[in-house]
């Protein structure tokens, strides 16, 4: 869909009743009282072209048609313009020009004032509604001031009644369909109240009871208290707060840490998820697989030991299964990207979580099991818990795995057996993390066991081109390759502040500055509506949309925050 083409068709459109209304008053066709009929059409026609931009937000809401978002400013412009040309025909035309008379007017008419009132508010939001003044005022001013298109609409509807005297079907109509968008808004509006006084009571109680200070995003040093080796190549690294009370940040299972490690005089990032359960509080864990031409897991292996403090920025990732939403459900894990399920597994066991696990863990052979005791006793206490395991590499089924399980057997799960494990997969969810060529593998084998795709979830585990396995689940590689796609961990310079934020891989700057605490100007997320524009002044950045730019401001340099993700290590924008 051309979304820049249909922008300027609906603006063209929203110019053709004017174009008619000119030609019939040109034509001297707008019948015997010529102004009244004037008035009446661009007062209907203001009113028309409100609702419509008022209803974009629900509509867009309900059907999921974010490019809908495309068409909001454009309306909700034609809408003062109407209503502009209304004023202007009843000061002309109706009053001759007089302004003195028409202030008289609107002074001693309260249907006149109440009009007179919601042209006056429109006029703020007319002279904001362009990309600069968005970000001139911020995204919540700019938000909060347009929540005036609200009260104007309810005047003009007012206005429209009082007008009308004896037949109101008309504004009653108006009403009518008035009365859901601005019930839709109120409900929203309490809704997000309710989570947020929530959320809010929740940190409260618990900095009451803990006396902490933790952050949805945190960034600093963490103590390493303990490393255990998991396995001949694997070690666990637990961390704990430096002062030794509760973890400075929360985190939900599934997400990952970002490190920053000095290696050879460079600076080098890292991502690697956090293997232990959200309800610990006095620790945190990272599970590491030594790769043998990886940087930082050879140097976590070899260098890190007990005493030592990493920096650390956290929490990061999308990839995360609460229980809150089915009661059943399926975690798949191949090699060490066995640490994100995990740290599912714990989380639903230490709540009881009393629904059904299928726990399917690949590895090449009985010595890369990874938490094997931890598993073995978690499976023998909880009777919902269904282990399944799988050796790629090994040559006989009969192996001794030393570990209670459902099930196991030589090579990968197949259609069947997956099929076997949900009663229903259209409703059954699977979280999956491992290498790439598993991941494909085994996603193209759950959707024809019947998952849908909005059913698998997937963590991205990158890792160099000559193994199948990378230090941790998320990875970097250790040398970006170059491909327009390849995005990196990047600085992310804020002018005319100079204020710099942290970017992960793959992570947008919209995201990167929402979790430093700064507010960019956002509304879809799509890269529609064009509400993130943002001049980058250094580095290259990759961007799945491009709709809401026009080749000009591409050449100018401007980005979408929502969609850019940095290519370079340092980026230079301007807001």
């Amino acid at each position: 869909m051309d979304l820049d083409f249909n922008r300027k068709l609906v603006i063209l459109n929203g110019l053709i009743p004017a174009l008619l209304l000119g030609w019939d008053a040109w034509r001297g066709q707008l019948g015997a009282n010529a102004v009244n009929n004037g008035l009446h059409i661009t007062g209907i026609l203001s009113l028309i072209f409100l609702f419509l931009s008022l209803l974009i937000t629900p509509l867009r809401e309900v059907t999921g048609w974010n490019s809908l978002i495309a068409y909001r400013r454009a309306l909700g412009l034609y809408g003062f313009f109407y209503a502009s040309i209304h004023f202007v025909i009843y000061v002309a035309l109706d009053r001759m020009g007089s302004l003195s008379g028409t202030f008289d007017e609107i002074v001693s008419r309260r249907f006149l004032a109440i009009g007179f009132v919601a042209l006056l508010l429109m006029v703020p939001l007319g002279v904001t509604s362009t990309n600069v003044m968005i970000r001139k005022l911020g995204p919540a001013r700019w938000k909060l001031l347009h929540r005036l298109a609200y009260v104007a609409v309810v005047l003009g509807v007012i206005h429209y009644y009082m007008l009308v005297k004896s037949d109101v079907r008309q504004p009653i109509a108006f009403a009518l369909v008035l009365t859901p968008i601005l019930g839709f808004r109120a409900v929203r509006h309490y809704i997000e109240l309710r989570k947020s006084a929530a959320n809010n009571g929740r940190r409260l109680l618990r900095s009451k009871i803990t006396q902490s200070n933790r952050q949805d995003w945190w960034k600093g040093s963490l103590l390493v208290a303990n490393v255990h080796s998991e396995s001949h190549d694997v070690k666990t690294f637990r961390l704990v707060s430096e002062n030794g009370g509760e973890l400075p940040f929360e985190h939900a299972p599934g997400q990952y840490l970002n490190l920053t490690m000095s290696i050879q005089g460079a600076s080098v990032r890292r991502a690697y998820t956090i293997a232990s359960s959200p309800t610990q509080r006095a620790y945190v864990e990272i599970t590491v697989k030594r790769h043998p031409s990886g940087i930082a897991s050879q140097h976590l292996h070899d260098t890190v030991q007990k005493g030592d403090r990493l920096e650390i920025a956290a929490p990061s990732g999308k990839f995360s299964f609460n229980g809150r939403t089915t009661d059943r459900v399926l975690l798949i894990a191949g090699g060490v990207g066995v640490t994100p399920v995990m740290s599912m597994l714990r989380y639903l066991t230490d709540h009881g979580w009393k629904g059904r696990i299928e726990f399917i863990y690949v590895v090449k052979t009985r010595h890369d099991l990874v938490f094997k005791a931890e598993l073995d006793g978690i499976v023998r206490r909880f009777s919902n818990v269904f282990l399944h395991v799988f050796l790629t590499r090994e040559d006989s089924i009969d192996t001794d795995l030393a570990l209670r399980c459902e099930s196991h057997a030589l090579g990968y799960p197949t259609e069947s057996f997956l099929r076997d494990q949900a009663s229903n997969p259209n409703t059954t969810p699977a979280y999956m993390c491992g290498p790439d060529s598993m991941m494909e593998a085994m996603t193209l084998i759950l959707q024809k066991a019947g998952y849908p795709k909005d059913k698998i979830f997937t963590e991205v585990f990158s890792s160099p081109k000559s193994s199948d396995v990378s230090d941790a689940a998320p990875s970097q590689n250790d040398q970006a390759n170059g491909d327009s796609a390849s995005t990196v961990a990047a600085t992310i310079v804020i002018h005319p502040s100079g204020t710099e934020v942290e970017a992960e891989q793959d992570q947008s700057i919209l995201e990167a500055a929402e979790y430093a605490g700064i507010l960019l100007p956002f509304e879809c997320r799509s890269g529609i509506c064009g509400q993130c524009k943002i001049q980058c002044r250094e580095g290259r950045v990759h961007m799945e949309v491009t709709d809401a730019l026009s080749s000009k401001e591409r050449s100018d340099g401007y980005i979408l925050a929502c969609q850019a993700k940095a290519l370079d290590p340092r980026i230079v924008i301007e807001v």
